[in-house]
């Protein structure tokens, strides 16, 4: 694989982020589980039990919070994207080279994304040769953490081609250009094809604002989401909780990475399966 422009940077700023101590790499168990045909990755993290969790809005009213991408840590900057966006490392990753895209100036968390994200976005996955995994998660129940607006992006694991769920949704054949609904997925969801010779900001915008449309028709524009984003399409998942059972979801998630802290955690995904869990976080499929 031919190496392109932030490849090296991006290994580089992450050795000297770990050894500098500005990074935490917390290690993981893998295990796949097979279900409808495809195989979703299920990483046991028992670190992630002592990590407090609440939620932004909970998080920025609290009297101790203090922004970490506002300002951010230069041992974690890999590079300014434009005046409108830096390029970070997640301070706490379980796979390595796990990137955030924040907002220059402070932006909600949950607020739309707009042309400058998506141009954001693109000149951070071009520039890198693997192929990247781009999430959002947006409101309360999203699983989001940090009230400041950001983007993850994620290398795409070597065994997947696309994310589980993206390739159950793509057996229905989706069409470019139109919003498609899967019945193969049992849980709802908002998809579009990306035509990745062609792609620009103005056509992701395009495609998500036609997604978002219909979501917010039907669960109202307050409605909290995760937004997966690939080279070939860009899915928007409703959520009712941000977890079931303890077992708290966010984009990664409908992606096909669950994180599981206990044995028992661990227990219930082999025993009911990802699909069921992310029924119960997001909601059933609508059937007209």
């Amino acid at each position: 694989m031919s190496k392109k422009p932030l490849d090296k940077l991006v290994q580089t700023r992450y050795a000297d982020a770990i050894a500098q101590g500005a990074l935490l790499f917390t290690e993981s168990t893998v295990s796949l589980q097979p279900e409808k045909g495809v195989e979703f990755e299920v990483r046991y993290v028992p670190a992630l039990a002592k990590k407090p969790s609440s939620k932004p809005k909970e998080k920025q009213a609290s009297k101790n919070f203090v922004n970490p991408f506002l300002p951010y840590d230069p041992r974690l900057h890999v590079k300014s994207i434009g005046d409108t966006h830096q390029l970070l490392l997640n301070k706490y990753c379980v796979v390595p080279h796990h990137l955030l895209i924040t907002t220059s100036e402070f932006r909600q968390q949950g607020e739309p994304l707009d042309q400058s994200d998506f141009a954001a976005v693109l000149q951070t996955t071009s520039n890198l040769s693997p192929t990247q995994i781009v999430f959002y998660n947006s409101g309360e129940e999203s699983g989001a953490s940090q009230p400041h607006k950001h983007l993850q992006v994620l290398p795409m694991p070597s065994y997947f081609t696309s994310p589980p769920s993206q390739s159950i949704w793509n057996r229905s054949c989706p069409k470019p250009g139109s919003v498609c609904v899967s019945p193969n997925l049992p849980f709802a969801h908002y998809g579009v094809c990306i035509d990745s010779n062609t792609v620009s900001a103005t056509a992701l915008l395009s495609a998500y604002n036609t997604a978002l449309s219909e979501l917010t028709a039907t669960f109202g524009k307050d409605a909290s989401y995760n937004m997966i984003l690939t080279p070939n399409a860009l899915l928007l998942f409703p959520r009712r909780v941000s977890c079931w059972e303890g077992i708290s979801i966010n984009s990664l998630g409908f992606a096909g990475l669950v994180l599981c802290k206990t044995t028992d955690e661990l227990d219930l995904v082999g025993r009911v399966g990802v699909l069921t869990i992310l029924t119960n976080v997001g909601y059933p499929l609508l059937t007209k």
